[in-house]
């Protein structure tokens, strides 16, 4: 949540037409001195509303490999297409395509199922 315009522009001009002092500034108005230093140096004062941050992953890619590997985990789709499994998994979803529960402990037992398995 930001602050109002008004409180922002009450700050600055104590600052500069009544030459209070930053900490002094902070003080009063209850904001933090590292925000007073940063209303300072903006030229507009207005709010900054971000916009929707989208992700950087290539839609289409995970289509092709979702379609080529229906049956890899979270965790093997984020290696193939360089991201991270939580952005695979927002965008999966996004798509409507459901993903593979309890990856890890199936890792586990075939990681075991494997070492048995060369054991003998």
């Amino acid at each position: 949540m930001s602050y109002s315009l008004d409180l922002r522009e009450r700050v600055v001009e104590s600052i500069r037409v009544e030459e209070m002092t930053q900490a002094a500034a902070a003080a009063r108005y209850k904001v933090g001195l590292m925000t007073v230093k940063r209303w300072l140096k903006r030229e507009n004062l207005s709010a900054d509303k971000p916009g929707p941050r989208g992700s950087r992953l290539d839609v289409e890619a995970l289509k092709r490999v979702v379609e080529e590997k229906p049956d890899a985990y979270l965790d093997e789709y984020a290696k193939m297409l360089n991201t991270s499994s939580s952005t695979v998994s927002y965008n999966l979803l996004k798509l409507g395509i459901s993903r593979k529960k309890n990856e890890s402990v199936r890792r586990k037992k075939r990681r075991a199922a494997d070492r048995i398995q060369a054991g003998t």
